[in-house]
């Protein structure tokens, strides 16, 4: 919240000390926060009552009443105050008290650092301002559920006297049913507001390719809906989780993460209008040759909303920038995904995304043309849909055995790597796919000008691509 006013809110700081009291006054009104003194609790509490403040800033040494004591009394009588503790000893149970008995915010030493202290103070606020707000939303989403509540108590009166009107109340119920799942994945962005853009684009794009596909309204509807729903099985995870997801690093459950598809399909289940949403949502990391998860379903088996979610997300993280590779162009990106149509995607749905961003790919050579303004009749689409599917079939019954080792299309598996690598001196396999958004690397002693140039050859043949100074690097997805 960069545009938070500071002068908006009071602070009152408490402490009986006056020479302490005027560093802080003089600090705060510096940065333009607005600020009133307290020398003991009793005379805090009394303007508390008579005034109203945002934030309290209290000593922990006071004569009477104890600053742990006092913030206990504020959280109790005021409790969407802020509050601070500000003491001059090192006295761990006098912290643990105060956070126990006033949930302090934030808990801070004598002597203090003015850049540290006044930003803390505007955190502090930044998360009122921000509780505030949310408690706003819910009093608002309360007052539409009474609203709601009271037209449903009242709607089979209305049926009955009105029951040409019927179709245009149900068009409106549904309109506001749309507003509020688009209200409800703002939440989600109030646990991580990446995962809130995230699920707006690949809605957006899922949306385009249905209509391509020549979905119904309905289905074109629900994958809409889905794509912005996707992730909020997220929700549950730690925050230390959806950090290391962000920033492309590993320390995190991997049974826990690949658990959220299951989540969301769970959260949705059994709503109004949403079990096939749900499904959408719950096989979304589903993949076509059955190596997805959390069921490994595999081809048909996966709805064509799955389906098409798992391109676009997939399209949609090979875009970010990972901790290890530089980020992909929009058009590389649709070009890498397509490279897995037929195996870790339906083909038809890879289909879907060149058409919907305007790639068309001949003869191995690729160019932008702009979207065609007609599409295809449905016919021809189906026999698109069949006959990559049915050449995808006729592909795996000659693939090897064990198709979870197949690591590009039906060219390479994961032993052949091994045996090739195994050839050229000082070169090693490091695979770090359990790790989040980790690769599959290929990594010469040396550095990579000391490798064999018949094993770059190889590797440049087999989709690998170079990370100066790291390494050869497999975009499994």
């Amino acid at each position: 919240m960069d545009t938070l006013d500071v002068s908006n809110y009071k602070i009152l700081c408490v402490d009986d000390e006056p020479n302490i009291l005027s560093a802080l006054r003089r600090m705060f009104m510096l940065s333009g926060f607005v600020v009133e003194e307290a020398s003991n609790a009793s005379e805090a509490l009394q303007k508390l009552e008579t005034n109203a403040y945002q934030l309290v800033l209290s000593d922990m040494q006071m004569p009477g009443m104890n600053g742990a004591e006092f913030l206990a009394q504020v959280k109790l009588r005021w409790p969407k105050v802020m509050r601070l503790m500000l003491t001059g000893t090192a006295d761990l149970k006098a912290a643990i008290s105060a956070i126990n008995q006033g949930e302090i915010y934030r808990y801070l030493t004598k002597p203090w650092n003015d850049d540290e202290l006044v930003a803390t103070v505007r955190s502090a606020l930044e998360r009122y301002a921000l509780v505030c707000e949310r408690d706003d939303l819910i009093e608002l989403t309360k007052q539409q559920n009474k609203s709601l509540t009271e037209l449903v108590n009242t709607l089979e009166e209305k049926v009955k006297e009105r029951t040409s009107e019927l179709s245009n109340s149900y068009d409106e119920l549904r309109g506001s049913y749309i507003a509020s799942v688009k209200a409800y994945s703002t939440l989600i962005g109030l646990r991580d507001s990446g995962l809130l853009i995230h699920s707006k684009s690949v809605a957006d794009l899922g949306a385009r390719m249905a209509k391509i596909a020549n979905c119904s309204q309905n289905d074109t509807q629900d994958i809409y809906i889905a794509g912005l729903l996707h992730d909020i099985g997220k929700i549950g995870l730690s925050d230390e989780t959806l950090a290391n997801l962000s920033k492309g690093i590993g320390g995190y459950s991997r049974k826990l993460y690949e658990a959220h598809a299951k989540a969301g399909q769970d959260c949705l289940s059994g709503l109004y209008e949403m079990d096939r949403i749900a499904l959408y949502i719950g096989t979304h990391h589903e993949r076509f040759d059955g190596s997805g998860f959390p069921k490994g379903l595999k081809g048909d088996a996966i709805p064509l909303g799955g389906r098409i979610l798992a391109v676009v997300e997939a399209y949609e993280e090979v875009q970010i920038k990972k901790k290890d590779a530089e980020e992909l162009s929009s058009r590389d990106a649709a070009l890498l995904i397509n490279d897995y149509s037929g195996t870790a995607f339906c083909p038809f749905a890879c289909q879907l995304l060149l058409k919907a961003l305007g790639i068309s790919v001949v003869r191995n050579r690729t160019q932008q043309v702009s979207a065609p303004s007609i599409d295809p009749p449905a016919e021809t689409q189906n026999e698109l849909k069949n006959t990559a599917i049915a050449k995808t079939e006729t592909t795996a019954k000659v693939n090897v055995s064990k198709k979870s080792e197949v690591l590009v299309k039906n060219l390479l598996t994961y032993s052949e790597l091994l045996a090739v690598v195994a050839k050229y001196p000082g070169a090693q396999i490091f695979d770090e796919r359990d790790q989040a958004n980790g690769y599959l690397w290929v990594r010469q002693a040396g550095g990579i000008d000391n490798a064999n140039p018949n094993l770059v050859k190889w590797l440049g043949e087999h989709k690998f691509l170079v990370k100066a100074e790291k390494g050869w690097f497999l975009p499994v997805l």
